[in-house]
Formats: structure tokens, sequence, C-alpha cells
């Protein structure tokens, strides 16, 4: 292989059931959209239906229609909302759309399809959902035409996992405009904590559910979360090693000039991999355990590393290279982007490989 993630499928089922766990009283709805961050969402939902997970959210029908058809029959949550041509597709398949427009709930009802709808609250995002005037509207037609199709309520946090007085002062009205929210009786679910939230909030809802994304894989908050374990190394190979003859420029742009003497690595893998261009001269990738820096504008199919003096004798054509690893926010950080974009940017070339505790 030339580049691969490893999932480390023991500390992800170890991650759901703390989060089981430290849930007493909810349930976990396990958010596995964008193909689970990019780790594999087929794999990664039958490896919880192990302990128990019985609710999955994706973004689009499409993740939802693969998981149904590589046969995950538990429910599913299209919490990305769903076009009206795509209504019939929903009822058939018996999945439960975010409801966010006065429109689509009057198809619904006028078509009489028989659809789980979820509510989406407006409570400080600012992207999609019902604010304060319309969910009025939507309580009366409810009422009038005793539509009970809406089962589940929710809403997004949009700051529970960043630090800061101002940031919990905001996650708190969000919880409390949750929290209020009453008037429609067919309501099943309730969920509000995201990430962020199961790990910053615990205990501030009354929702029977939470929604368990990037946290599945140890992080939060940009980091490692505390008491969790990480299930994510993205890994490739070196493809080439030379000793530079005379000083000379590295890669495209001439970003970099090594001097005479310095030995280089070529490694297997670039940005159209998901090695991200942003960490081209910044960051350091690991061989043999040693910090080895990033040298020259990354490639779109591979890139150049430094090789320090304490292992110029053992480094080989083929070696192992951990590009991100536990220490994946810190380079996410170096480069100024999100964990979340580094998980879900890595490409389709890139093998997944299912790892447990004693095979590594």
């Amino acid at each position: 292989m030339r580049a691969w993630i490893e999932v480390n499928t023991d500390n992800f089922l170890y991650n759901m059931k703390k989060i089981q766990k430290d849930m007493t009283g909810r349930k976990v709805i396990a958010v596995v959209k964008a193909d689970s961050y990019g780790m594999g969402s087929v794999r990664l939902a039958k490896e919880l239906l192990k302990c128990g997970v019985d609710f999955f959210a994706v973004a689009a029908l499409s993740e939802a229609l693969e998981l149904r058809e590589n046969g995950i029959n538990e429910k599913i949550l299209i919490l990305g909302g769903v076009f009206d041509e795509e209504l019939e597709t929903v009822e058939k398949y018996d999945f439960h759309i975010a409801l966010t427009s006065m429109k689509q709930l009057k198809l619904i009802h006028e078509k009489s399809l028989n659809i789980k709808c979820h509510l989406k609250l407006e409570t400080g995002m600012g992207r999609v959902g019902f604010g304060a005037e319309e969910l009025e509207e939507v309580k009366n037609y409810v009422q009038k035409n005793n539509v009970k199709n809406i089962i589940g309520v929710y809403t997004h946090l949009s700051v529970s996992d960043e630090p800061g007085e101002d940031n919990r002062k905001y996650t708190e009205k969000q919880l409390e405009k949750f929290n209020n929210f009453d008037g429609i009786d067919t309501i099943e679910y309730r969920h509000v904590l995201n990430s962020g939230g199961i790990v910053n909030y615990a205990g501030f809802d009354r929702g029977n559910y939470v929604r368990a994304g990037i946290i599945q894989y140890g992080v939060c908050s940009g980091k490692i979360a505390e008491g969790y374990k990480p299930v994510f190394t993205f890994k490739s190979r070196i493809l080439f090693i030379k000793t530079l003859e005379e000083d000379s420029d590295i890669s495209y742009g001439r970003t970099a000039t090594l001097k005479k003497g310095t030995m280089l690595a070529t490694i297997a893998v670039g940005y159209a991999d998901g090695f991200r261009r942003e960490i081209s001269n910044k960051g350091c990738v690991k061989i043999h355990g040693v910090d080895c820096p990033v040298r020259g504008k990354v490639c779109m199919d591979m890139f150049m590393a430094e090789i320090p003096e304490e292992i110029k004798d053992r480094v080989s054509e083929g070696d192992e290279v951990i590009l991100y690893g536990d220490n994946i926010g810190e380079q996410a950080k170096l480069m100024n982007i999100s964990i979340y974009e580094l998980f879900t940017g890595i490409g389709r070339r890139v093998e997944r490989v299912y790892i447990n505790n004693i095979e590594k």
C-alpha cells in the first residue's frame, strides 16, 4: 500500500461505550455522515451494533441508502434534510428526516406520506430550522390538521466545543431554548447534545438522546479528549531516498532550499490523498519515531521530508511514515484548519485498514 488509514476498532468501541456510560438515561445517535468522517460508514456502523447502537445519523439521502443497502436496518436520521422529490424514497426506506420548512411539512401531510420527522429548532446556529414565530405556525398547523409525523425535536449547538465564558453563555442560551420547547405531543425523540455537548454540557439538557459525532474518534475541541482513546492514524511509505549532491531547491515554487549532503525522502502521498498542502515547510512526519520536517510544497501525489542525522543509517525505501496520528490536533493547529477537515479530506485512493489492539 502507498497510503492508508489505520482505524483502531477497539478504541472506537471503547469511546462509544464511554459515551453510553457517561450519558446515563440517554441513548446515542451515532453520526456516521461523510463516510463516518472519512473512516468507513458501513464498517463502523456494523461495529457499533456490537454495543447496542440502534440509531444512526447521516447528512444526505445517498448516505442513508448506502447504509440500508448494506444491511443496516436500524433507525437512520437524515440530518441535512431532503428535497421534495426525495420524499417518496424516504418513506419507502423508512428513514427519519430533519424538518426545516413549513412548505415541506404541508407537502408531507397533503400527500399522506408516512415519514418520521424531527423538527429542527433554530436556537443560534443561523443555518436551518424554525425560529420562535415559525414554531407557533407549525404548532397551529399540527393541531388543526392532526399531524402525527413530527416525532422528534432537536437543535445544533454551535460553540459547545469552544472555550471561553462568552461561548458558555451562548451555549446555555441555546440549551434553554431547546429545553423550553413544548406544544407537540407526538414527540418521542429529543436531542441537542453533540460531541462538544457530550463532553462539556452533560446534564444541562432535557433530551433523551445525544448525537455522537467526532467524539467517537476520541476527538473534541481540536484535540484528543480526556478519557477517550485515539482511533485514527494516517500512514504512507518512503518511495525514494537521495542525498543532495549540491545545494538544491525543492518542489514546486522553489520554497525550500536545502544544503549539499542533506538526505531527503520522497513520500508516496500528496494533497490529492488528503495530506494537506498547508503543512508545506511547517510540519513534521514521523519515521522510526523521529520527527522529519516537510520540505518544499506538498505535491498532488507525493512530498519530500528531510531525514535527520540520527536515523540516516536506518531509513530505507518502503519504510512506514506516520503522517497524522495521536498528534492530529497539533498538526491541524499548525495548518490552521480543523480536525474535521483532516478526517473528511482523506482521498478515496487511501485504503482504510481496520485493526484492533491485539493486532497492533
